[in-house]
């Protein structure tokens, strides 16, 4: 587990030797001598054990574990496999980490078992050290499993009301990347979307209140830990209310110090108070009320204030001292735009941990047999700067051992790494993507619809020969309503007469269909997909208009229409001509499947959820974790149109 036991477990059990307890008769006094015992050495804790290995190692090694690495594709092709280019590199530089994305990891569980352990089995030549082997695998939006299971999202799980929600979705996400041979998820997220406008977490967190998303971000790191797979909170100061995506740009907050110590890092300290002791990593997002020093810009000459990650007064002063956090820390990647347009990569590197961080994420492209040379060059200049002071020992020192720590105490030192474990590994893969695992999700999805407006018509209930329009703001959402029709005839929720017609919509580009279809429709039943706050400006973009429009001409053809919400929930507001509306918080639907819509991959549970409660199979219980703000001439105000708690039951 991630949270520290405290004193008051300690005391307990002392209190049971003195309460209710028999009293021990005195020894009995012999005038024979007593043979002093050889005194039992006490077990090497897993600090004693990383301060050994430290000891012993290399500056190369050392610096091989400041860097986690990741390796999408290989000249030009996904690297689903291990190939002797990419294993040479990492028995050369005994990296502490690689990170794992969908370029490889593929449907086939076993190729991907066996590629964490072709990677194990690299780093550990020449007596290397095993890897932290990572993935983003947050739920919903942000998935890499692709033949596991997606769980519906951080801001669904929240809907649902209950935290331990959080905990069931990490467990189910967790046992899988146990399973698959990770031992590090790069989740939960701990951000808190007080900005509606905000391109790049959105649905990810769990809520605008840092509360709720402290309450919740404590239950799904234990989930994980229930599976050995080490945590780690994102994106520490807080990534909630940007702007700016830090992928493509450098964003910016002008709180002050007080301002984003009871908002943005609340959820991070109340996890540190409770003793969290997984990983954190780093946000390039730059505070100039708080952090004073600058760089200047290789992008334009410009003085930037220097981002969080490269931020002493973040990494030491605030997450160290103010929030006693003793943990690893990681920087999110090095190659974002953040990070990448604006420093020199060496200067990005020193100035990351000097400020406090232990690891460096992607810091150096590793794509092809051309990139082996920049990776070669990358690596002896963080030798140099460590050999010549830049990067003093100590601090490197400071990092490795955190590194070390982490990896003894979850075992990671200590597993077999075999061919023999792989056959093993392999042969268990089953359970990755399980049926179980699915209806469980579903269950999860079914909690979080959150209905905001039924004009009388939920639930419907389905008659014989009904004809049902579905249309599908994209292919997956069209694909999982299809899914969901058939699921809820098998099961006799809606009667085997009834008809239905699924159109993929393709962002309004093939309504054309829809209006085919729409005269002999009895129901319509349509999703919206707010995946950027830009769709709410209809002078810049149709997409909505395009909606409600066919909105429109639906009730002047008498058929009445849900709507759902698929994506951002922000879109709510300009979806209010529809009989029904409800959120379901993820805009991923069924990604591949059969002529039947029945999935071949991971696929999102939401609309599913929401099919369940239009038909009556499950009543609704979901409540809005944020609050909706009123929308007017294509931007948000400060108005509230739905208030955080909003949800209809019956």
């Amino acid at each position: 587990m991630y949270f520290k036991k405290t004193a008051a477990l300690l005391l307990a059990a002392a209190m049971l030797v003195g309460c209710g307890a028999k009293e021990t008769p005195e020894p009995t006094v012999t005038d024979e001598p007593e043979e002093s015992a050889e005194p039992v050495p006490a077990e090497k804790t897993a600090a004693d054990k990383a301060a050994e290995l430290l000891a012993s190692m290399s500056t190369e090694d050392k610096a091989g574990q400041l860097v986690c690495m990741a390796v999408r594709t290989w000249n030009g092709e996904n690297l689903y496999t291990m190939n002797q280019e990419v294993h040479d590199l990492f028995a050369k530089y005994h990296f502490g980490g690689i990170c794992l994305f969908a370029e490889n990891i593929s449907a086939e569980n076993e190729l991907t078992v066996q590629l964490t352990q072709d990677f194990q089995a690299a780093a550990q030549e020449n007596g290397g050290i095993p890897l932290l082997i990572s993935v983003d695998q947050e739920g919903g939006l942000i998935t890499r499993l692709t033949g596991g299971t997606r769980t519906p999202g951080n801001m669904a799980i929240a809907a649902t009301g209950k935290p331990e929600n959080a905990f069931k979705a990490a467990d189910i996400m967790g046992s899988e990347l146990n399973a698959l041979g990770f031992n590090t998820d790069f989740a939960p997220d701990t951000d808190v979307n007080y900005n509606p406008a905000n391109p790049v977490i959105g649905v990810r967190s769990f809520s605008d209140d840092p509360q709720t998303v402290a309450e919740y971000v404590k239950e799904y790191a234990a989930g994980l830990a229930n599976n050995n797979i080490i945590p780690t909170l994102k994106h520490f100061p807080g990534h909630g209310d940007t702007a700016t995506d830090s992928h493509t740009g450098l964003p910016l907050i002008e709180k002050n110090s007080e301002e984003i110590m009871k908002t943005d890092l609340l959820p991070f300290k109340k996890l540190a108070e409770d003793g969290y002791d997984g990983m954190i990593m780093s946000a390039h997002i730059q505070f100039p009320n708080i952090e004073l020093e600058t760089y200047t810009s290789t992008l334009d000459g410009s003085e930037i204030t220097l981002p969080s990650t490269l931020s002493r007064t973040f990494l030491t002063d605030i997450l160290r001292g103010e929030l006693g956090f003793e943990g690893p820390v990681i920087t999110d990647a090095m190659n974002m735009d953040a990070i990448a347009l604006h420093f020199n990569p060496q200067d990005a590197a020193a100035l990351a941990l000097n400020a406090g961080a232990d690891m460096l994420l992607m810091p150096v492209a590793a794509d092809g047999t051309e990139s082996i040379a920049n990776v070669d060059a990358y690596m002896s200049a963080l030798v140099a700067m460590i050999n010549d002071g830049t990067i003093p020992l100590t601090r490197v020192d400071e990092a490795v051992r955190r590194i070390l720590t982490l990896k003894y105490e979850n075992g990671i030192m200590d597993r077999e790494y075999s061919e023999a474990q792989t056959e093993k590994m392999i042969a268990a893969v089953g359970s990755v993507g399980s049926e179980e695992h699915h209806e469980a999700e579903i269950a999860l999805a079914d909690e979080a619809v959150t209905v905001v407006e039924n004009n009388g018509i939920l639930p419907v209930a389905a008659e014989e020969n009904m004809t049902i329009l579905m249309v599908g703001m994209s292919a997956s959402q069209a694909n999982a309503l299809g899914y969901a029709f058939n699921c809820l005839q098998e099961s006799g929720q809606i009667p085997a007469s009834a008809e239905g017609y699924v159109v993929d919509g393709n962002y309004s580009d093939n309504y054309g269909e829809a209006y085919a279809l729409l005269d002999s429709a009895d129901l319509l039943i349509v999703t919206d997909s707010m995946y950027s706050s830009e769709l709410i400006d209809f002078n810049a973009n149709a997409i909505i208009p395009s909606l409600l429009q066919m909105i429109d001409t639906a009730h002047n053809n008498g058929t009445p229409v849900i709507a759902i919400s698929c994506a951002l929930p922000y879109d709510l507001p300009l979806l209010t001509s529809a009989d029904a509306l409800m959120a379901v918080y993820n805009q991923t639907g069924v990604v591949a499947c059969d002529e039947n819509f029945m999935p071949t991959a991971a696929y999102g549970p939401n609309i599913i959820g929401a099919m369940d409660v239009i038909f009556g199979k499950v009543k609704p219980s979901g409540k809005l974790p944020v609050n909706i703000p009123v929308i007017e001439n294509g931007t948000f105000t400060d108005g509230i149109a739905y208030e955080r708690g909003t949800g209809l039951t019956w």
